[in-house]
């Protein structure tokens, strides 16, 4: 028998992946569920989100799963939630929190191996697409965050040369092709979801609030302000950050299996 398809939207934090996520969230045969991961339902749980969100799971039902001595497993709870978005006739797409699996910090030590792949991937086929974003601009956009205070560049670096090792293997597309054209850009990745573009995203996209990050906490970043996609330049480099960069092998090795050039 034919195991369901499940479709897992991957990319790492602050790489755009919010705003590539509210439009492919707004699209009308989508159910999106944010941030999911084994290790992250304390701070992202995916039946909640399938309650409050999209009115999959009855309350009730989630508190007496909660409650129950044998309570599902995280690979069951996604199962349920799928088998009810396609009985609702929509495509459920998971946002992957990656950021567990190759940075971690502050939750967790990374994984440097796809959690979420490996708990889905003996009861589903995985419809997957990847994102990415130059690693000196993603970057210059994680450090903002407090919450990932102390963080290295050996530590960033190194995710990002696995992460982009997934990317390389699976496929991918740029942010920075994105802004350039968002429709293009976004029906790759609908094709490599098996979920159908729909272009009525571009009038729903910026009121979209059914989302986690930095959107769903009022601190969007320079292009928060305008429902417009369209290209940034960088932000101000420190001194001495490219040259700190350059000197490590794993940012030439992203650079190389991502297609970015050295700037």
């Amino acid at each position: 028998m034919s195991r369901p398809v499940i479709r897992v939207l991957r990319h790492m934090a602050r790489s755009g992946g919010t705003v590539i996520s509210k439009c492919i969230g707004s699209m009308g045969s989508v159910a999106l569920l944010s941030e999911i991961h084994p290790l992250g339902a304390e701070q992202f749980n995916p039946l909640q989100q399938a309650v409050a969100w999209h009115n999959l799971i009855t309350k009730g039902e989630a508190k007496s799963w909660s409650r129950t001595r044998k309570r599902l497993g995280f690979a069951d709870v996604m199962a349920e939630i799928n088998k009810r978005a396609r009985e609702r006739g929509l495509s459920l797409v998971v946002r992957e929190w990656s950021h567990l699996d190759v940075i971690g910090r502050p939750f967790c030590p990374p994984a440097m191996r796809p959690l979420l792949l490996a708990e889905l991937e003996d009861r589903f086929e995985i419809a997957q697409a990847v994102t990415v974003r130059h690693p000196v601009d993603q970057y210059l956009s994680l450090v903002r965050l407090e919450v990932i205070k102390g963080l290295t560049v050996e530590e960033y670096l190194r995710g990002c040369r696995v992460f982009a090792e997934w990317a390389h293997a699976e496929g991918f597309v740029k942010y920075e092709d994105f802004t350039e054209d968002p429709d293009a850009t976004l029906t790759t990745i609908c094709e490599r979801l098996r979920v159908d573009f729909d272009p009525a995203y571009a009038q729903r996209w910026a009121a979209y609030d059914k989302i986690t990050g930095d959107t769903a906490k009022g601190n969007t970043g320079r292009g928060a302000a305008e429902a417009r996609i369209r290209p940034l330049p960088r932000r101000e480099t420190p001194e001495g950050l490219l040259e700190s960069f350059r000197a490590n092998p794993d940012y030439a090795r992203t650079l190389e299996l991502l297609g970015y050039p050295d700037e």
